[in-house]
């Protein structure tokens, strides 16, 4: 297996439109990498040019130390599974995964054994024989890459692999490419829009915005850590909640009521007394013109507490078998605040559509400037929510 090495690798096409925008990464031996992004944010088109489909505008590709820039897709010992399978539909299921060889002018006795070795490894040994046709999404799937494991590349690419199989099968073939990477000790380079899918393949992430790295690291890292609104946003099931406030003299105003203090070493949130908002808007008009900021707090870190900072109309339960999403409305908020909580709680309290109910913080905080970037990250509130201030660690 090689490390493939992109420096600010670039695709620009007629009229200046840039799809690919100085990606800078590498992908160890034996790594599976994801890309992970929106449709348009450049992911397929960025594992085109590493496999020689599109031209590289700008920038280095090598691949064990071997500038790729030039080189032929036959020449770069790599192998492309594909969203759509690419299978020809009048050749058997043996041939597809031969061809490359055959093009090759390989041995008919190595051809024999490399294909037969693969539809072993993948559980195909009686679908050889078989045309396209006759298989099913999953088993398409599975000769895809045996194709390109017959081809004993340096590095496997996959342009979105799972997005034409249903749900269930979805779930069966992730675990199925992990194994077969492990397995193999295989370099893998993977690109999809399922974010799900993202977290439990990879050993790395990559988030790609507009052609440009967003975040890269480990999915836990990603979610742990968000470099920014927009990572926030796409890494999580639900997303995180991200709540607008006004920030001026070193405190920000939530929906709700709450300030938080953003100057303090170690950040607080407090309860609002009458006295607090007359102070508070005294110094806002006092201060320099308010500036804009997020707030952001995932799902899985909001509970039921009748003493929580958040005083919230439940609008809507999701039921998802142990746990329910409960989707509850915030005085001064658009979007509904988000909460996954365990389904027994929410029946134990007999609480419907239409309840008004308290939320309280138990989990990390994040802060982001008006840029969307974060700037802060805070450790969970103090257990007793009940005092006027609450301390983050």
């Amino acid at each position: 297996m090689a490390t493939l090495t992109c420096r600010q690798l670039v695709k620009t096409y007629k009229g200046g439109q840039r799809a690919v925008d100085g990606i800078d990464l590498t992908l160890e031996p034996g790594e599976l990498m994801v890309v992970v992004g929106p449709s348009g944010c450049g992911k397929s088109t960025f594992l085109r040019m590493v496999a020689g489909l599109e031209s590289i505008s700008d920038g280095e590709l090598r691949i064990g130390g071997t500038l790729a820039n030039q080189l032929e897709p036959a020449q770069r010992g790599v192998a492309m599974v594909f969203q759509n399978y690419a299978l020809y539909p009048h050749m058997s299921v043996f041939d597809n995964m031969a061809y490359a060889l055959k093009l090759q002018k390989r041995p008919r006795e190595e051809i024999t054994r490399r294909v037969r070795e693969a539809a072993a490894l993948l559980g195909i040994e009686a679908l050889l024989e078989r045309r396209p046709r006759q298989l099913s999404g999953g088993q398409r799937q599975r000769v895809a890459m045996g194709r390109a494991i017959v081809r004993e590349p340096r590095v496997f690419l996959f342009d979105e692999p799972l997005s034409n199989l249903d749900a269930a099968l979805r779930v069966q073939m992730r675990l199925e490419i992990r194994r077969l990477q492990q397995r193999l000790g295989a370099s893998m380079l993977y690109v999809t829009h399922d974010q799900v899918e993202a977290m439990t393949l990879a050993d790395r992430l990559v988030v790609l915005r507009d052609g440009r790295i967003e975040q890269i690291g480990t999915p836990m890292s990603l979610f742990e850590t968000p470099a920014s609104c927009f990572v926030a946003r796409f890494i999580g099931s639900p997303a995180m909640n991200l709540l607008p406030v006004t920030q001026a003299d070193g405190r920000a105003r939530l929906p709700g009521g709450l300030i938080l203090d953003t100057e303090a070493l170690e950040t607080e949130i407090i309860e609002t007394a009458p006295e607090t908002k007359a102070d508070t808007a005294a110094s806002a008009d006092a201060a320099e013109p308010p500036a804009a900021a997020t707030l952001g707090v995932r799902p899985e870190h909001l509970r039921l507490d009748p003493q929580g900072e958040f005083a919230v109309t439940l609008e809507m339960i999701e039921r998802l078998g142990v746990d329910a999403l409960a989707y509850c409305r915030l005085p001064g908020l658009d979007a509904p605040l988000t909460a996954r909580l365990p389904l027994a709680t929410l029946e134990a309290a007999a609480l419907r559509e239409g309840s008004e109910i308290r939320l309280a913080v138990d989990g990390p905080l994040h802060l982001f400037d008006a840029e969307e970037r974060r700037v802060a990250r805070r450790a969970r509130l103090s257990a007793d929510t009940s005092a006027a201030t609450s301390s983050i660690a």
